[in-house]
């Protein structure tokens, strides 16, 4: 009796839900913008096609595109659809270049529309055409740049009684742009740095330069320290990443720690920095400390005046002139 029960409600509530799947895409998939001049500002255009069957609200954000973009050179001569050569590729952040439109749009599978040649070849059949302006900055970095557009659908329950069980695919829009000049991806370890913070605990800091034109991110792939016979006595297999500017230096950390005291002394060194389009390698000789130091960063914060005591003191003498008056 309680089976039967039980198989009966479950039956109704599997009737009472509604299941449907929901795709929305853009079109093109990718947007070739070509060479853009430093001060110019580009219209971009393309279309959102879904096939929704009743008006869905969506709104509109950039996001970074995905790294992956820097791992395969692309040609149009090669048969892709956009060019986009790695090696001359800039990671500078480009999001304030983005001018979207702020207002929601509607996708609404009563407003099917058809873009025909020589605007769309080949023709598009589409629910919502959008134009976005992209501003480029006169101190824009040289080379390849890429955008993506998300489209973010406010979902709501699905006509009927029952609560709506959804699975939606997005495809996002990725834009491809490149700025005239001399564009090169480069940088080189110049030292390693060694801190005691306890006996057995040492930061390692490895210093990496960006010596070429554009914003690199470097990771820390590999750093080992050997002792006197040559054995590996720390080996890190992936560290930290941090985007690096052309011309500045980055710190890419590092901790080494042990159950033992770790000796003080010099030891071999050698560290490989990756940045995607090549590595930067250095072998030195490390000098760790007997000293225990705090690192840079907390001894600033520590040399810092602390504002909560400003805080307090303008509210005692706040307090000293209400008493008095």
């Amino acid at each position: 009796m309680l089976k039967k029960y039980v198989f009966s409600l479950l039956t109704i509530f599997l009737y009472t839900i509604t299941s449907y799947s929901l795709s929305i895409g853009t079109a093109p998939g990718v947007i070739d913008l070509g060479d853009v001049r430093r001060g110019e500002t580009v219209p971009v255009t393309f279309y959102i096609t879904s096939d929704t069957d009743t008006p869905l609200p969506i709104t509109l954000s950039y996001i970074p595109v995905h790294t992956s973009i820097l791992f395969q050179e692309r040609s149009k001569k090669k048969g892709n659809y956009f060019d986009f050569i790695p090696k001359e590729a800039s990671e500078e952040d480009i999001s304030s270049w983005i001018k979207l439109p702020t207002k929601p749009y509607t996708l609404s599978p009563g407003n099917v529309k058809i873009c025909n040649p020589p605007e769309c070849d080949p023709p598009i059949k589409y629910n919502q055409k959008i134009t976005f302006y992209l501003e480029i900055p006169k101190d824009a970095e040289p080379g390849y740049h890429a955008g993506s557009i998300n489209i973010n659908p406010k979902l709501s329950k699905k006509g009927g009684g029952g609560a709506s069980v959804s699975t939606i695919g997005v495809t996002r829009l990725v834009f491809v742009f490149r700025i005239p000049g001399n564009a090169k991806r480069d940088g080189r370890i110049i030292d390693f740095v060694a801190k005691r913070l306890s006996q057995n605990k040492v930061r390692i800091d490895v210093l990496f330069k960006n010596t070429g034109t554009d914003t690199i991110s470097a990771t820390l792939q590999n750093l080992k320290l050997y002792d006197e016979y040559g054995n590996i006595i720390y080996n890190l297999n992936n560290g930290g990443v941090k985007k690096v500017a052309p011309g500045r230096t980055a710190i890419l950390m590092s901790y080494y720690t042990s159950p033992e005291e770790i000796p003080s002394g010099e030891y071999k060194s050698e560290a490989t920095i990756n940045y995607i389009t090549g590595n930067a390698v250095k072998d030195t000789i490390l000098k760790i400390p007997s000293e225990i130091t705090l690192p840079e960063d907390l001894y600033e914060e520590e040399k810092s005046f602390p504002w909560w005591v400003l805080l307090v003191i303008i509210l005692l003498i706040g307090l000293y002139v209400y008493w008095k008056m």
